[in-house]
């Protein structure tokens, strides 16, 4: 079944979307699903398959054009508005864009994709008139009605992901039908949805947080879109809505943390938080705990595998006496139902628990292809499995702790190092918000250990404390040999901590990448 199919097998029964106070049914979201999927038939040129781009910021319009380009079998591209316009830009071209809803916020910009972009012939504004395009309401208006679909090809492109963060358009992933139908279903299962679940839609709908958000509506549950600014903002959401379900990456979850230590909320009403897109420190998870309650959960996938292919359950780490089982804890999570997941070694064999090679899955989340790219696709598919990059081991229970990724690894006087480990000890100390380790030049080592950190908004570290505690722990080769504090670390439009270009920046003008 479509993605679409599951919201309409649900739309009569259940209220869903709430913005900012505003308040949608179902039956009146599916009639604008279904009117946008009829007009969408009536563009010239903008067959099945074609590509549509949607340039917003959260807003409940986002969700249901994504159900009405599902519906009508084209195929929606992801675009990340934190991104610069230059680099969405090249993404959108690479991709091949041939229409696209944008929101008033992001009407500046259109001149420059018309400009820029000649496969791009429609534009159509999500929230008022434009003078680049009519708006969505005044479009739609001649295209009410049912809309019935054909039978679905679950293999046919269903939405394109760039792969490429805040560097420009490397690769994009080409997820199917299936892979939608699939990710909803294990995410439905994860997160245990039910009609009275209510999920606040912080995170980018444009990314992950759109699928957690289109994976609560389709089980009838109830999605509040919102636009944060501060961590306040979400805890008062909570407080209001009454939210039980809620997506972010680990940067805002430690932002939570520390606005919910300096200013309570009554948050009873959760039952998951769900983070992913890089490890979670276990001392935080312990202290989310006792602010949250147990609710902590961790979801692990990627652009190419799908997500999540991993998952962690408090039940996991929580032993039933209210202590926590540390292995579990510090681990992404065990193969969720509808994925198989191993670790291999360079010569595509499986290795057995305990020990360390790269992380492989099997799965109908997976994309089909990169798209225009089939050397790429043949070498993430080798062996027959879809290769996530990242280094893992796995315990003989099968959860499977991620080391690191496979092109971060540090090689330092002839030891591998691997960034996470470091990263994991640092940040055991509650005056660290984030750190990034990183292998920078040295003459003596080749490469050698450094932190890079940033502190929490009053408070102070020692930076040879720290060291200290790294080698008796980790062994003299994992300790850094220095450390620095940034102001603020680079994250991707989604959030995720961009180690690379912490190291890029000490390795700019050296004659030598490692």
């Amino acid at each position: 079944m479509r993605l679409s199919d599951y919201f309409d097998a649900t739309a009569e029964r259940f209220p869903n979307l709430e913005d900012q106070g505003r308040s949608i049914d179902f039956a009146a979201a599916q009639r604008i699903v279904h009117a946008t999927a009829h007009a969408l038939d009536r563009e010239p040129g903008l067959r099945p398959g074609a590509h549509v781009g949607l340039y917003a910021p959260n807003d409940y319009r986002v969700t249901l054009l994504q159900l009405a380009v599902n519906r009508c079998d084209r195929v929606w591209l992801s675009v990340h508005t934190r991104n610069p316009v230059e680099v969405n830009i090249e993404v959108l071209s690479y991709m091949d864009c041939e229409f696209m809803f944008f929101h008033s916020a992001y009407e500046h910009v259109v001149p420059q994709l018309k400009a820029r972009l000649p496969k791009l012939t429609g534009f159509v504004c999500i929230d008022r008139p434009s003078e680049h395009g009519p708006s969505l309401e005044a479009w739609m208006a001649a295209a009410a009605g049912p809309y019935r679909a054909g039978l679905e090809n679950p293999l046919a492109g269903a939405v394109l992901q760039p792969t490429g963060g805040t560097t420009g358009p490397s690769k994009a992933g080409l997820y199917t039908h299936r892979s939608l139908e699939m990710m909803f279903l294990a995410l439905r299962e994860c997160f245990r949805f039910t009609p009275d679940s209510r999920v606040l839609a912080a995170a980018p709908l444009t990314h992950a947080g759109g699928i957690v958000a289109l994976a609560c509506l389709c089980c009838g549950g109830r999605v509040v879109v919102t636009n944060l600014t501060t961590p306040g903002q979400a805890l008062d959401e909570i407080e209001r809505a009454r939210i039980t379900h809620l997506f972010l990456p680990p940067t805002l979850l430690y932002m939570l943390i520390n606005e919910m230590q300096a200013a309570p909320r009554d948050v009873s009403s959760l039952k998951r938080i769900m983070t992913g897109a890089a490890p979670v420190a276990p001392d935080k998870v312990k202290e989310a705990t006792r602010l949250f309650g147990p609710v902590m959960a961790e979801g692990y996938g990627s652009t190419e595998n799908g997500s999540p292919v991993l998952w962690k359950h408090p039940e996991d780490y929580i032993n039933p006496d209210g202590s926590f089982d540390d292995a579990a804890l510090a681990s992404a999570g065990r193969a969720v139902p509808y994925a198989r997941v191993e670790i291999m070694d360079l010569d595509g064999r499986i290795l057995p628990p305990g020990e360390r090679g790269e992380i492989v899955v099997q799965s109908g989340t997976m994309i089909r292809e990169y798209y225009k790219n089939p050397k790429e696709t043949e070498a993430f598919l080798r062996y027959g499995w879809g290769h996530s990059g990242d280094v893992g081991i796995k315990d003989a229970r099968g959860f499977i702790t991620v080391v690191d990724r496979i092109k971060e690894m540090i090689v330092t006087g002839g030891f591998n190092v691997f960034p996470a480990q470091v990263e994991s000890v640092i940040l055991e100390d509650d005056a660290v918000l984030e750190c990034a380790v990183v292998g920078v030049p040295d003459e003596k080592w080749g490469e050698a250990v450094k932190a890079v950190l940033q502190v929490k908004e009053g408070r102070t570290v020692d930076p040879e404390a720290l060291i200290a505690r790294c080698r008796e722990r980790l062994g003299s080769h994992c300790a850094p040999k220095s450390v620095e504090i940034w102001p603020e670390l680079p994250h991707s439009a989604v959030g995720k901590l961009l180690r690379r270009e912490v190291r890029k920046r000490f390795w700019e003008g050296n004659w030598r990448a490692v």
